[in-house]
């Protein structure tokens, strides 16, 4: 019988696994053969090679789902066993005499990594080492590869104190079991500048410091823009910029419909592409710009910043907030762009930007059964609610989305933020199918299909 053959896992004394095949044992622990490590790679890729040949031609959703995420459990699994790897060669050092004095430089040459990836790996490592919990979820597939690499920087934050970073840990790892990645890097974020307010003023500071702009031309004539702006100055102009995209993607619109018809419109039919769109956005703005007279009034506002009442009134009192109370923190653009609080603050008196406060639910403002559909100010307030259409994975910004009704006007549903929700006009039209959605009593968003099952 080969190695292969026998990959029969006992668990010894202290718990750990051993297999029957092990050569010998040191410090308690299995001491295995290279035999015995190549055998047990061969066995996974064995698997592995089976699971990517499959033909899924004939998978129905079940059976495609069980697929999809059996391989993500895989791919944490095979992630939380490279951390390992790198967890061995950060703290033994095995390799020092051949001149390789750190991990990430062994990692570098003989596995070809990149500096950046190499570095990531020892800060995981290092993660796994303070707080091993995370690793173990990890690698029982319950939380994801991009969520552990954000954990593991802020974990590798020198001034949040251990016994705070551990009861941050067992916190945010249930909130990445539960959200959307998004959703927990905004949380994790709030976490760490709570963790650390000193950080997250010289973060802002720096960044502050740090915007620029330059506009370059290569020699084949083709010009690139780069500009780096702060925390306040970059969610005004992605602002401004935004409209102008939507509008130069509304101009590409209008002239497919007259090309090809109403409704038959599809975005690859479109003259130009996103990025073209883009492009011609910003020089749009500039042309803009240009004619208008210096000393003129622009409209107000031009960006949306969303703080909960709480954190306002706790900001400009300069107290500070208890790091597990992250949850409870609004501090955003209605985009989604997080924001520190005292950037909020401090800016709510400017012209240009306007504050908005709301309630424990998310709720702006409560305006009534005056109107059939939301518009003005109400349907601005159901816009703040979200950064995207609310449907679960996706990411069609709330510009391009409908303000519409989660009771329906017809069986008495209010016009109020309350029961409005941003729904691009593809997820808006499922409602009329049956899909029914509803927001529960801690703001979040639950859909249900029309036989019962959750959707989220």
């Amino acid at each position: 019988m080969s190695i292969v053959d026998d990959l029969t896992w006992v668990a010894d004394e202290s718990g750990r696994c051993a297999n029957p095949v092990t050569e010998a044992r040191f410090g308690g622990g299995p001491m295995v053969s290279a035999d015995w490590l190549h055998a047990v790679v061969e066995h996974c890729d064995q698997g592995l090679a089976l699971l990517e040949s499959i033909n899924p031609a004939r998978f129905d959703a079940a059976t495609t789902a069980a697929w999809a995420t059996g391989v993500e459990q895989l791919r944490r699994q095979a992630d939380a066993a490279a951390i390992a790897v790198a967890d061995h060669l950060d703290a033994a050092q095995p390799f020092r005499h051949q001149g390789f004095f750190t991990a990430k430089a062994w990692m570098k040459h003989h596995l070809q990594l990149s500096g950046s990836e190499a570095h990531v790996r020892v800060q995981e490592a290092k993660l796994r080492r303070a707080v091993r919990v995370w690793n173990n979820a990890l690698s029982g597939g319950q939380v994801g590869v991009a969520q552990t690499r954000v954990m593991a920087r802020i974990a590798a934050n020198p001034r949040i104190p251990a016994d705070v970073l551990t009861e941050g840990v067992w916190l945010l790892m249930c909130d990445a079991m539960e959200v959307s990645f998004d959703e927990f890097e905004r949380r994790a974020l709030t976490w760490e500048s709570l963790a650390d307010p000193i950080g997250a003023v010289e973060k802002a500071e720096r960044n502050r410091e740090r915007r620029a702009a330059a506009l370059h031309q290569s020699p084949d004539g083709a010009w690139t823009l780069h500009a780096t702006f702060d925390e306040v100055g970059g969610p005004e102009f992605l602002e401004i910029f935004s409209w102008y995209v939507d509008r130069e993607f509304a101009k590409d619109w209008a002239e497919a419909t007259g090309r090809l018809g109403e409704g038959k419109v599809v975005v690859g039919a479109l003259r130009r592409t996103e990025s073209q769109r883009r492009s011609d956005a910003v020089l749009e703005m500039a042309r803009a710009a240009a004619a208008c007279p210096p000393d003129a009034k622009r409209p107000l506002p031009m960006a949306n910043f969303i703080i909960d009442e709480r954190t306002a009134a706790a900001t400009a009192a300069n107290e500070l907030i208890d790091p597990a109370d992250y949850r409870d923190v609004v501090s955003r653009t209605d985009r989604g762009n997080r924001v520190d609080p005292n950037a909020i603050i401090g800016v709510s008196m400017w012209s240009l930007i306007r504050r908005v406060v709301t309630d424990s639910r998310g709720v702006v403002i409560d305006l009534g059964r005056a109107s059939r559909l939301f518009t003005g100010f109400a349907r601005e307030a159901v816009m703040l609610l979200e950064p995207t259409c609310i449907w679960p994975g996706c990411d069609q910004p709330h510009t391009r989305c409908h303000a519409d009704h989660l009771t329906s006007w017809s069986t008495r549903g209010p016009t109020d933020p309350d029961n409005g929700a941003p729904l691009c006009p593809r997820h808006n039209y499922l409602k009329e199918l049956g899909f029914v959605i509803a927001r529960t009593d801690d703001g979040r968003w639950n859909i249900t299909a029309p036989d019962g099952t959750d959707i989220c």
